[in-house]
């Protein structure tokens, strides 16, 4: 076992073991629960990809100062709850992404990027999470600071095809940087994950109208 592995490791049974710990984190998907809780798919550089229930996390603006949103970066207080999951006890914003937020474009791509995270990056795999969540990070960055579709595009596709390799579903990285490498890359998270991705339909005329311009 390499010695990053090993530190993977011993970090899992520290979230196992202990009731209460603090974590940097990218929220890559989120689902309103009950009435006023919602439950998030989270990725972090220490325990890879978790699940948190945050409880009236939709209505605690004390513990939740922007609640909680796809794309959110910042710092996470993770409790272990009475039937063993995580809960999501309070959470500190630290990245606005706003420019990512407003355009329609940017949300489209980062969109397509956190759900080919939430469907090929699987939980307690016993691997290194680092490069992971640092290859999401700077691209959600890249996404956020791009002049126009096509940066937004090359940066999704750089990503997609690096998170593919990174995770042991294929390689693609030697691909030319082309609407039919992304794709390709796109059909191999769905063949992963035996599910057509939702954020395909959204995708596909971007990669329409940059080859039409």
């Amino acid at each position: 076992m390499s010695s990053s592995n090993q530190i993977y490791n011993s970090s899992i049974e520290s979230l196992h073991r202990h009731q209460e710990l603090s974590s940097p984190i990218i929220v890559i998907a989120v689902h309103p629960f009950r009435e006023s809780d919602l439950i998030a798919r989270l990725l972090t550089p220490t325990f890879g990809k978790i699940s948190a229930i945050g409880r009236h996390a939709r209505g605690s603006k004390k513990r939740f100062p922007s609640s909680i949103d796809l794309f959110d970066r910042g710092v996470a207080r993770l409790t272990r709850e009475k039937n063993g999951g995580l809960g999501l006890k309070e959470f500190s914003p630290s990245h606005s992404l706003s420019n990512l937020r407003t355009d329609l474009d940017k949300l489209s791509a980062a969109s397509l990027l956190c759900e080919c995270v939430d469907r090929i990056v699987q939980e307690d795999t016993g691997e290194d999470p680092r490069d992971t969540f640092e290859l999401i990070d700077l691209t959600l960055n890249a996404i956020d600071e791009a002049d126009d579709l096509r940066p937004v595009l090359r940066a999704t596709l750089v990503a997609l095809t690096s998170l593919l390799k990174i995770e042991g579903v294929v390689d693609l990285t030697n691909h030319p940087v082309s609407k039919h490498t992304l794709m390709a890359g796109i059909q191999a998270v769905e063949s992963f994950s035996e599910r057509k991705l939702l954020t395909r339909s959204v995708i596909e005329p971007l990669l329409d109208r940059l080859s039409k311009g």
